[in-house]
C-alpha cells in the first residue's frame, strides 16, 4: 500500500510539472522565423540569455531568440531539435553541412547551420547541460 501511495506522489508532481509547462507556452511561435514551431513546454527565457548568445561566434549576424526546457519536458531532446528543424524545412531553410558539436565545461553545444533560397541564413544552436537544455533559434539580419 505504501509503495502504491509513493508512486502516485512521484507521477503526480512529474505529471504537474509537465502539465504547467505545456499550458505556460503550448507551441511558440517565433516572431524572427514565422514558420518554425516550438514544442510544447518550451518557453523564452529571459535571464542568461547573454551568456547563452555569447557562446555563439558570429551571434552579432543574427537576430536571435532564446528558449529553454527543464526537468522533464528537457528529456525529450531529440524531439524538441527534429520538430524545429521540420518547422525550418516548412519554412523554406535547408541544413547546410553536418552540425557541429562541442563538449565545453561539462555542456554540450550543437550547432545547425540553415540557409533559405534567396541565400539568408538561419541558426539553430543547442546547449545542454544536465537536465536543462537551452536552443537559441535566429535568422541573418
Amino acid at each position: 500500500m505504501k509503495w502504491r501511495i509513493a508512486l502516485l506522489l512521484l507521477l503526480g508532481s512529474a505529471l504537474a510539472q509537465t502539465l504547467v509547462e505545456v499550458t505556460t507556452v503550448a507551441a511558440l511561435q517565433s516572431s524572427l522565423v514565422s514558420g518554425v514551431r516550438f514544442p510544447s513546454g518550451s518557453f523564452k527565457a529571459g535571464k542568461g540569455s547573454e551568456a547563452i548568445v555569447a557562446r555563439i561566434p558570429d551571434a552579432a549576424r543574427f537576430d536571435l531568440e532564446v528558449y529553454a526546457a527543464r526537468g522533464i519536458a528537457s528529456r525529450l531532446h531529440d524531439a524538441f531539435v527534429m520538430q524545429i528543424m521540420t518547422s525550418f524545412a516548412s519554412a523554406g531553410y535547408l541544413q547546410e553541412g553536418w552540425p557541429q558539436t562541442q563538449q565545453i565545461g561539462g555542456e554540450t553545444r550543437t550547432r545547425y547551420d540553415f540557409r533559405d533560397d534567396s541565400g539568408k541564413a538561419a541558426l539553430l544552436f543547442i546547449v545542454r547541460k544536465g537536465d536543462e537544455l537551452v536552443f537559441v533559434v535566429g535568422k541573418q539580419r
